[in-house]
């Protein structure tokens, strides 16, 4: 069969990230629905997180080898593969053992997926490749509104809201016959030119401290938002449910701001932008503790201000070092930490200390975002 060209590959690439958008969306509104699956706390069930990003961490270091052996189509239809498997898994484990073991089979094919589109998308689309990668991460946070929704809809009607998460394992398992037929680059993406430059790699590690920060924060409010809802605010779980979608609504539409803002500024003035946003919001979050529509919006703020943040590094990554693969891998295995650090963090404050310290360390990670930002902008610079 015929491969498909250069936007075929991007439209099957939007529909590989809404599948799984839509998969890791799913997780928040059901976290007391595993809990009760495998009969523990909630705040236990939140090591998943940790699992899941350590198994996105690990790929990260066998990406380079297997995207230059085997081409970056391989990489990504082993991801779509083992998200789904480890999705599905997921939601069926009866016991603490099996629930960590298919989330790290998950976070392996979530890496993987993550590592054959920065690299692959970029390469593809060149100068334009910010945009295009933008535009890939605006499907995955389509896919974020519809898992939420789903949950709280089948939930609403008396049904089980693990129903999101069989429809996101079962969307990738689906795309797994397209993926083979999806475009190829060269390999050998960490191999360069004689005489080339070496690539800036202390900028590359600020990039992913700053993805580290970033993606942690997003992970754990996309995790706990609703937990948190339900709590500080009294909404009730199909409520905090559809609150939830909204976050990822306001990320979406942020990816699509920033696929167009992307063609007009450059990569640093777009992060700029957002960084500045994104801790408007936080503060915003930290004053309205106990009020749910001041919550709401300021969550609406904040994921308004993410959208454009991890493609727009990613596509700095691959900016600044050629398109070097090794570089990509590098970043997103620091930046993958966020999600094993974070989120549980995020579960343990909330379970120990309430709604108010939970703010109050979304507003702090916020600030660490803009820190780095400002580091990244001095390294470039200078």
């Amino acid at each position: 069969m015929p491969r498909f060209n250069a936007v075929g590959t991007l439209i099957l690439m939007c529909a590989v990230y809404f599948a799984a958008g839509l998969a890791l969306a799913a997780i928040g509104p059901n976290m007391t629905a595993l809990a009760l699956n495998i009969a523990q706390d909630v705040a236990l069930v939140g090591s998943i997180f940790t699992s899941f990003s350590i198994g996105t961490v690990i790929v990260q270091l066998f990406a380079p080898h297997l995207s230059s052996r085997y081409g970056q189509r391989t990489l990504l239809a082993l991801g779509a593969c083992c998200m789904g498997s480890g999705i599905l898994g997921e939601s069926l484990s009866r016991s603490l053992i099996s629930l960590l073991s298919f989330a790290l089979l998950g976070g392996v094919g979530f890496g993987a997926i993550l590592a054959a589109g920065s690299v692959l998308i970029p390469r593809l689309f060149g100068p334009r490749g910010a945009s295009a990668l933008n535009l890939v991460n605006l499907f995955f946070g389509v896919g974020s509104i519809i898992g939420p929704l789903i949950a709280g809809w089948s939930q609403a009607r008396g049904g089980s809201s693990l129903l999101a998460l069989w429809v996101g394992a079962g969307l990738l398992l689906l795309l797994l016959p397209l993926i083979s037929r999806a475009a190829e680059t060269a390999s050998g993406g960490n191999t360069v030119p004689m005489g080339s430059a070496t690539p800036p790699w202390s900028l590359v590690v600020l990039l992913g401290l700053m993805l580290l920060v970033y993606s942690g924060t997003e992970i754990a409010i996309g995790g706990w938002a609703a937990v948190y809802l339900e709590r500080g605010a009294a909404m009730t779980p199909e409520h905090a449910a559809f609150a939830l979608s909204g976050f990822w609504l306001a990320l979406t539409l942020g990816r699509g701001l920033g696929a167009l803002l992307g063609l007009r500024l450059s990569a640093l003035k777009l992060l700029g932008m957002a960084g500045t946003l994104l801790l408007s919001g936080a503060i915003l979050f930290a004053l309205s503790i106990g009020d749910a529509p001041r919550s709401v919006f300021a969550l609406l703020i904040i994921g308004l201000a993410g959208g454009p943040i991890f493609p727009t590094i990613m596509a700095l990554v691959a900016s600044v070092t050629k398109g070097r693969g090794a570089a990509t891998s590098l970043a997103l295995g620091i930046g993958n930490w966020g999600g094993a650090l974070i989120p549980p963090a995020m579960g343990i404050v909330l379970s120990e200390w309430g709604p108010p310290a939970g703010a109050q360390m979304v507003l702090g990670l916020s600030l660490g975002v803009s820190l780095l930002l400002g580091l990244v902008v001095w390294r470039t610079l200078r």
